[in-house]
């Protein structure tokens, strides 16, 4: 299934599996308002869509790049407001939006990615990326900080020291570079294999995992608890919701039957109070 609803980008849904692209390619895939208001849009959508088990997201490869970045022809972003502590960052409002979103959310960067090109991804669960993709944080550079909730989670996925001397550069490093080890899972050496990989990566997963396990496990790692013993009870009671449910029942019938698993859709609007207040209380 496709949809034609966008203008900045595009959205394919191949059975459990839905495709988001970023489709600016005359302007390599560039990032503006009316974009991110798209993706903001097609995401809380597809969240909603229980049938909808994985998201993955990539460049038009017409575009040569990923994403180049904000579309720096457009202006020069001043914000008009008057109230600095109303002004909210458009890339951090997507990035909240991915954060939130209890499906496997998934990156294919199929070329160079800079500034919300890349930050962009920060808060998606899996990033696959081609080796030579020249990935760059540019901020410092440009007279502005590092935006989309990444100086939050940059240090989290790459530690602190690696995450301030990618910052504090602002220069393009290869996705190979030593820099970002942990910040991609897998590194492709041909840019054309990085869309086929993934889309075959992200249905195995569709097709084989638990939903609602999948939105437990990810509230539970991203808005957990506070310390060991707090994470212990919330794991104790989330064990005890999820052991007692059908997709339990099904996964240890099909292991036991050696065939894949029929796992029910869910709704991660479900998500039980418990687990979704501390999770919120995170973000």
């Amino acid at each position: 299934m496709s949809t034609t609803k966008y203008e900045n980008i595009r959205v394919d849904i191949d059975k459990h599996v839905a495709l988001v692209t970023l489709s600016r390619p005359k302007a390599h895939n560039a990032w503006t308002h009316y974009m991110k208001e798209e993706l903001i849009d097609a995401y809380s959508a597809l969240e909603k869509e229980p049938s909808v088990h994985v998201i993955v997201i990539t460049g038009d490869p017409a575009g040569k790049v990923f994403c180049a970045g904000a579309d720096l022809s457009l202006g020069d972003f001043k914000d008009d407001s008057t109230n600095e502590t109303q002004v909210r960052d458009g890339g951090g409002q997507f990035g909240l939006t991915v954060l939130r979103s209890r499906k496997i959310t998934i990156a294919a960067i199929n070329g160079s990615a800079a500034g919300i090109g890349i930050t962009q991804t920060l808060p998606m669960d899996i990033r696959i990326a081609w080796a030579d993709a020249k990935i760059v944080f540019p901020f410092v550079r440009r007279g502005i900080i590092p935006e989309a909730t990444s100086t939050y989670l940059l240090p989290k996925l790459i530690g602190r020291s690696r995450a301030l001397s990618i910052f504090l550069q602002g220069v393009p490093h290869p996705a190979s570079s030593p820099l970002y080890t942990g910040l991609f899972t897998h590194i492709l050496p041909k840019k054309e294999d990085v869309l086929p990989f993934t889309l075959k990566f992200a249905h195995e997963l569709a097709d084989n995992v638990s939903p609602m396990s999948v939105a437990f496990t990810k509230a539970l790692v991203i808005g957990g608890g506070g310390s060991a013993h707090e994470q212990h009870l919330l794991d104790s009671r989330g064990m005890y919701v999820t052991g007692n449910g059908s997709d339990a029942r099904e996964g240890v019938k099909a292991f036991l039957e050696k065939r894949p698993p029929s796992f029910a859709h869910y709704n991660t609007a479900t998500l039980p109070d418990w687990l979704r207040g501390k999770d919120s209380a995170k973000l």
